[in-house]
């Protein structure tokens, strides 16, 4: 009996899946360029005509897996904007970086590296510079609607904050004190919510 267009999709994703996952390891392990296409496809268990049949190149991938780690970054703002004052927004933020680290340590120690390696990065035509600009906007806007001054500022700080606790953690293994680094870092943005009251309003 011929496979279901439902059965095929899920196949092709599964496929798509072992690829990526198969990248991760390689790319760690030899780098980008030291990671040919066969090797790739050997890793993932297919051949190369069918790796080329989801990815039109080794660029590709990587893009794929960039483009995942974006995804990540997102859901932690989207968990980090429930809640309603600074500091929970930075505590929230963290906590939930920390849970897709653990999720994705590899990937990001990949990402990581490749931040060394920008001639690779420009092989990707990834609008790096557009994600990260989308990216402070958001916590700018964020810190603002939380009442922070000079929220401008105070993103750019906040994004090499998360940044650079997030590269500590990934590099160690299980011996770095998280919780009270994550304490730590929020406790000098502001524990309460901004007032809504007019000033007109006020007494």
């Amino acid at each position: 009996m011929p496979r279901t267009a439902d059965a095929n999709s899920a196949l092709r994703e599964k496929t798509r899946e072992r690829v990526l996952q198969a990248a991760v390891r390689l790319f760690s392990r030899h780098g980008f360029d030291g990671t040919s296409v066969r090797a790739l496809a050997q890793e993932a268990g297919i051949a190369a005509g069918l790796l080329y049949a989801h990815f039109e190149s080794k660029e590709a991938v990587l893009v794929a897996l960039m483009q995942s780690s974006m995804t990540d970054v997102a859901r932690t703002l989207d968990d980090a904007d429930r809640e309603p004052t600074a500091r929970d927004f930075v505590t929230t933020m963290l906590e939930s970086a920390v849970t897709l680290l653990d999720e994705h340590r590899d990937l990001w120690r990949l990402g990581y590296g490749l931040r060394h390696q920008p001639e690779v990065l420009a092989r990707l035509e990834l609008p790096l510079a557009q994600l990260m600009h989308q990216f402070h906007q958001r916590l700018e806007q964020a810190l603002r609607q939380r009442g922070v001054r000079e929220p401008g500022i105070e993103a750019l700080l906040l994004f090499a904050t998360v940044d650079g606790i997030s590269q500590q953690y990934v590099q160690h293994d299980g011996d770095y004190p998280i919780a009270a680094v994550i304490r730590a870092a929020a406790s000098r943005w502001p524990a309460t919510a901004p007032s809504r009251k007019r000033k007109a309003d006020r007494p």
